[in-house]
């Protein structure tokens, strides 16, 4: 059984365009659950997800505050009753197309496995300054904790249930370092983090912030001293 995950914070638009799409992809690979992860929306997000809550396989799991992206993951894991567990972004800048390669791998054995768009046969379709500050995060990750992951932030990630059960109630971080934490700990424990090369479109003109740059650099120190523990 498939349980995928949807964290959704201001997604009407994203939802009207691509959830049908997630939906049949789902259903067409056998027994599934779409559990949609509605994180203190302020657009028409929550009138959307109860429009689609009738539908088999559909799971709300809503907040009335915000929880921060690695939040409202976690709390779907912790319900989530598939074997493969995962999340995907809703805006699909990780193309449909891969969901049935990531489920495979996971059900062949793979504990841990994420979009790559940064190895050979991967794609990647982005406005050069946020290309730039993606990679040279990821060059200060490996850097820094010796990993081996190309690319910690893509929201396209699956795990086995017995693995992300058991190791995310020690994730701390609640946003968007979340993706990293789990990376970062995984490769500490001696799991492999297998990298799907994917194609990548970027899907949103969203600026990186001066306090995300900081909240950033503060959050790999604290995970380096072990501050999180």
């Amino acid at each position: 059984m498939l349980s995928l995950i949807l964290p959704i914070y201001n997604e009407y638009d994203n939802l009207n365009k691509n959830f049908d799409i997630i939906y049949r992809a789902a259903r067409k690979l056998g027994k599934f659950e779409i559990i949609l992860a509605e994180d203190g929306s302020s657009d028409g997000s929550p009138e959307f997800i109860k429009s689609r809550g009738r539908l088999s396989g559909v799971r709300i799991l809503t907040s009335p505050k915000r929880l921060g992206r690695g939040g409202a993951i976690k709390n779907a894991v912790s319900i989530a009753r598939g074997e493969v567990i995962g999340y995907m972004d809703i805006d699909l800048a990780v193309p449909i197309k891969y969901l049935p390669r990531a489920v495979r791998l996971i059900e062949d054995g793979e504990k841990f496995v994420t979009g790559s768009r940064y190895i050979k046969d991967s794609r990647i379709d982005r406005k050069f300054d946020r290309l730039f500050q993606s990679v040279s995060y990821n060059a200060i990750l490996k850097l820094v904790f010796n990993s081996r992951v190309n690319d910690h932030q893509c929201g396209f990630k699956f795990w086995s249930s017995g693995f992300i059960k058991r190791i995310i109630p020690e994730i701390k971080d609640r946003h968007w370092f979340f993706d990293t934490e789990l990376i970062i700990k995984s490769e500490r424990e001696g799991i492999r983090v297998y990298e799907l090369p994917v194609e990548w479109k970027e899907q949103s003109s969203t600026k990186v912030r001066l306090s995300d740059i900081f909240y950033f650099l503060k959050s790999i120190i604290r995970l380096k001293t072990g501050a999180y523990r």
